[in-house]
């Protein structure tokens, strides 16, 4: 690993640390304005959003265009826990929570939340490659918190990452909402629940891919692995939940890349060669989970998710929390990975990765 001294993160979102960061050989920092997700609209221009303002660069990042999400009148601002797509008929469709509708408060007695804690889930589509939006669609209330994967499938569907509160059992669950006309209409599908209790309790911040026969959910729990979901029906229901990779209580992101391999970005379960981290329960969650976030890994699959690559640490921040992926390919074979938290912004090459794995 090679310290990299220049490299400021950012801890709005994060535990503070003066730790230096560092990063695997063949890793170099990304240079450049604004954090993830990004996307390309359909004239090939490079977007991403923060906050009330979409931005359009031509020249990837070198220059920058603002663009209004939402009128002055409107009470809308989209947190960072975001995800675009640009589908096949050129729409472009954010799916994002209203940060100006926030409210959270857990009752340490009851080990519960209050029934007016809220943050809802809208859409909002642009139709000119994201320098004009229409008004918002709202698709679900309730504590919606996170919404970072929207993918369209073969089919033409559209399908985004959700979940939601359980104010009576005190804990997250995870759902989807799937569209059949380019993103004017949204339908829920079944809650995915395993149980748990916490303001961290559940599973929850999942991340889709499709895979040959079905479409793939990858959740966030605090019981050290993530659960797998599938669904058969083309993302309209989930079946066959059971326990997958192994990881810390953080999200993951899986992204198919122009080669056909997946890749996946996420924290694992424990720091490289250790069997142990300090564990979060209580408040957190009724099983004590590790938050390990000081490492950030990244493998690959050739087989659709059957078997994966050893995960390869490739940024590393004592006491940091490198977390809340985003993965894109600006070009085939080269990837930028940044982070919502702490805002890593890195950049590497496929062919790199396959080296290191011996591929």
């Amino acid at each position: 690993m090679i310290e990299y001294p220049q490299i400021k993160l950012n801890f709005s979102k994060a535990p503070k640390t003066d730790a230096p960061v560092f990063l695997a050989e063949g890793i170099r920092p990304l240079s450049i304005e604004h954090n993830g997700p990004f996307i390309r609209n359909c004239d090939g221009d490079l977007l991403c959003i923060h906050g009330k303002t979409a931005y359009l660069s031509a020249n990837d990042g070198k220059d920058w265009q603002t663009f209004e999400l939402f009128s002055e009148q409107m009470l809308f601002k989209a947190t960072d826990a975001h995800s675009l797509l640009c589908t096949r008929d050129g729409t472009v469709i954010l799916s994002f929570l209203n940060a100006e509708e926030y409210h959270f408060n857990w009752v340490k007695k009851r080990n519960a939340p209050t029934k007016n804690s809220r943050l809802y889930h809208y859409v909002v589509r642009s139709e000119d490659g994201g320098r004009s939006w229409q008004e918002p669609i709202r698709i679900q209330t309730g504590y919606a918190a996170v919404s970072s994967t929207i993918i369209q499938l073969e089919s033409g569907a559209i399908v985004l990452s959700a979940q939601n509160l359980d104010y009576q059992q005190a804990r997250h669950y995870s759902l989807s909402f799937r569209s059949d006309d380019d993103g004017l209409s949204w339908h829920a599908s079944n809650k995915l629940d395993i149980g748990g209790r916490g303001h961290h309790g559940g599973c929850y911040e999942g991340t889709l891919v499709e895979l040959p026969d079905r479409v793939w959910y990858c959740i966030r729990t605090n019981q050290d692995y993530f659960w797998h979901a599938y669904s058969y029906d083309d993302g309209r229901s989930w079946t066959q939940i059971h326990p997958g990779i192994e990881a810390s209580s953080s999200p993951a992101m899986l992204k198919r890349l122009a080669s056909g391999r997946l890749l996946m970005v996420y924290n694992t379960l424990y720091p490289r060669g250790k069997t142990e981290f300090p564990r979060r329960g209580g408040q957190f969650s009724e099983v004590a989970a590790s938050w390990h976030r000081e490492e950030l890994a990244v493998c690959y699959s050739e087989d659709d998710g059957e078997s994966w690559s050893d995960p390869l640490i490739v940024a590393q921040c004592k006491g940091a929390w490198l977390a809340y992926p985003y993965l894109f390919e600006v070009s085939p074979g080269k990837i930028w990975l940044t982070t919502m938290q702490s805002e890593l912004r890195l950049e590497f090459y496929e062919d790199w990765l396959l080296q290191q794995t011996g591929s």
